[in-house]
């Protein structure tokens, strides 16, 4: 099941990279909504790809005796600190979007989106809530830790800046490569 979230996490990422790279260039002419939804869309391709990179990376090193669980546990907790608030606040202004298509188009395709976008939306905002203080317990026994011995703490830290860092730089590469594909309406047009 873990690995079917984590193939679904990667295809949306790099469909919201599709996306975002479509319309960069016009929503950074346009400015206002276009501009959020196409930063919204970035956020949250770095955020699904940092997941999927951190986990195979963490497995791997975990696998091979390098991570002990409560290592990786800390590791996931700094991570889910440092990306549920962006996760959950652009993830509130793609939902949106997706409910305003929705209606004003009213096909299948656009209402199964914005229902998908919704429960992804509040399963995030209540795993925000039910989540934030488990994060910081699983963060607070590594720096407790640290005192006696700093390097799982470091080891932690690499493996969030790797994770983090793979899925920012995938995101630069594919927002690049599918730049100017989806033109946007010029302001004051609508939409046939």
């Amino acid at each position: 099941m873990l690995i079917l979230i984590l193939i679904l996490n990667f295809a949306v990422s790099w469909w919201n990279c599709y996306a975002a790279g479509g319309m960069w260039a016009e929503s950074k002419a346009l400015g206002g909504f276009p501009r959020v939804l196409a930063w919204s869309a970035v956020i949250q391709a770095g955020i699904g790809f940092s997941s999927v990179f951190g986990f195979a990376f963490g497995y791997v090193v975990y696998l091979a005796g390098y991570m002990p669980p409560k290592v990786a546990t800390g590791a996931v907790s700094l991570w889910y600190l440092l990306v549920i608030v962006p996760a959950v606040g652009t993830g509130l202004a793609i939902t949106v979007h997706s409910w305003i298509i929705a209606f004003r188009e009213r096909s299948l395709l656009n209402m199964g989106t914005a229902a998908y976008n919704t429960v992804v939306q509040l399963h995030n905002m209540y795993g925000m809530i039910d989540g934030i203080g488990k994060a910081f317990s699983g963060i607070g026994e590594l720096v407790e830790d640290a005192d006696r011995d700093s390097m799982p703490l470091i080891l932690a830290v690499l493996l969030v800046g790797f994770a983090l860092g793979s899925g920012a730089y995938l995101t630069y590469a594919l927002v690049n490569r599918y730049a100017g594909r989806i033109p946007l309406p010029a302001r004051g047009t609508a939409r046939a």
